[in-house]
């Protein structure tokens, strides 16, 4: 820790997530609290009841709480990966620049503004839908991926930037744009690496609808000319 004495909420981890089944919020939290707890660290959870949208959600979560490290998942996200906390706390202090991680995303974004569209992506996850399914992209190598965007299942930071609820006011396209929010910043966006998937994501079987595709215009009308946000690789 570079010889600097950390304060309790420098070394505590806040999950937070927005709910509305109890059942799957349940085993959710069965998963949190089977996790290994490095020395020192303290765990929160906080669920969100009755939100409005999940950027508002987690703006009410993160101004509530001291913790450093906010870990933002859905309530159908089982963290499987016990040594979880040991992992984001090696990465986050050795890479101070290192603002937001999840664990599949881009490293582009495409010019219809959908990231699992793009030809580079990364990263793995155990999927249930009607039937289990292996999501497997390339490899995140090295300590972590530099990525674009990356997946709302699960999304991991060590700063606090206020989600986008004055234009993502629904259930679509928080997590891209909080990537983008976060490279707009200064920080970098990265994919972490994973010998299995540290993740289940009992998302059932959803398709793009009209709410969708509204909320990707306002994504892209947003987004799309900020060359701060995508720097040299811009790809709309």
């Amino acid at each position: 820790m570079r010889g600097k004495t950390m304060t309790d909420e420098e070394t505590n981890f806040c999950f937070v997530t927005c709910v509305n089944d109890e059942h799957m919020y349940k085993l959710c939290l069965e998963h949190i609290q089977s996790l290994f707890l490095p020395p020192g660290v303290q765990l929160e959870v906080v669920a969100i009841r009755g939100a409005t949208s999940i950027t508002s959600g987690y703006n009410q979560a993160a101004r509530n709480s001291k913790a450093k490290y906010k870990v933002y998942l859905h309530q159908d996200t089982y963290i499987m990966n016990r040594n979880f906390l040991y992992e984001l706390l090696r990465v986050f202090q050795n890479h101070p620049q290192l603002g937001l991680v999840g664990l599949i995303g881009s490293g582009t974004i495409p010019a219809n503004g959908v990231w699992w569209e793009s030809g580079e992506l990364f990263g793995k996850v155990l999927e249930y839908r009607s039937t289990y399914n292996y999501l497997k992209f390339a490899e995140a190598e090295g300590p972590f991926k530099n990525a674009a965007a990356i997946d709302g299942l699960l999304m991991a930071t060590q700063y606090d930037i206020p989600w986008r609820d004055d234009i993502f006011d629904g259930w679509h396209f928080y997590d891209i744009s909080q990537s983008c929010e976060f490279k707009r910043k200064g920080y970098s966006v990265g994919i972490l690496p994973q010998a299995e998937p540290w993740a289940l994501h009992a998302c059932g079987v959803m398709y793009p609808d009209d709410i969708y595709y509204r909320y990707r215009d306002k994504f892209l009308q947003e987004y799309s000319s900020d060359a701060t946000t995508f720097g040299p690789n811009k790809p709309f």
